[in-house]
């Protein structure tokens, strides 16, 4: 082939790349719940799994600012057998504790009319800042820590919960989450459930953190 020709085509297919890529990782969207409290951003692309199957990715950043003491969302945090409340799931268990500052956790729900029961086991770590009157949570799915089940698995998923304490005794509240489904789910209906799956995430978890004692 040609040099020229040849540049010619890896130059438009770079270009044709970074503008896939753009489309995937830029096209953020932004709502705001119904009380003007919680704002949402999320994107939707996709990814290659292990059985080289296309499948969906979301992301999203959730944030609010509320008036609860940061202490009261790190035990919230720390007690494994109530995240469940805020999640979603049937069951979240704790696995095991490897540290002050790390934990195992393994977490499961049941099937519905179309989708399978899942189930996913994450290693959640912890930082602190007294300091700048900071705290972060972040879960990384990791399907090795606890044998395969018969269930489909999160393979895929990443959250970080983010605490900054702010002016006027208020809290700012920030989750952040990377996820694949651990099944098969068309684009359409992963689509549909958001925002409001973003909004219901950060008001189950207020909910929660509020009734939690530090």
């Amino acid at each position: 082939m040609n040099i020229t020709i040849l540049q010619s085509t890896l130059l438009a297919w770079i270009v044709s790349l970074g503008a896939n890529l753009s489309a995937q990782t830029d096209e953020w969207k932004t709502a705001l719940s119904k009380n003007g409290k919680i704002t949402a951003k999320y994107n939707f692309s996709s990814r290659i799994n292990e059985d080289d199957d296309k499948v969906p990715v979301v992301k999203t950043i959730t944030t609010t600012t509320e008036s609860i003491g940061i202490d009261n969302c790190i035990a919230l945090m720390k007690n494994i057998a109530k995240h469940k409340d805020f999640r979603g799931e049937k069951s979240s268990k704790l696995i095991n504790k490897i540290s002050e500052n790390e934990w195992s956790i393994y977490y499961y729900n049941d099937g519905m009319l179309l989708t399978p029961a899942v189930d996913g086991s994450y290693r959640m770590i912890f930082e602190e800042d007294r300091k700048n009157k900071t705290a972060t949570f972040t879960l990384t799915a990791d399907p090795t820590l606890i044998e395969k089940t018969d269930m489909a698995r999160l393979t895929y998923a990443k959250e970080i919960y983010s605490f900054k304490e702010v002016e006027g005794n208020q809290l700012e509240i920030t989750i952040k989450t990377t996820v694949s489904p651990g099944f098969k789910v068309p684009f359409l209906m992963m689509k549909k459930a958001f925002p409001r799956k973003s909004f219901e995430h950060m008001e189950k978890f207020l909910e929660a953190a509020k009734k939690e004692k530090p």
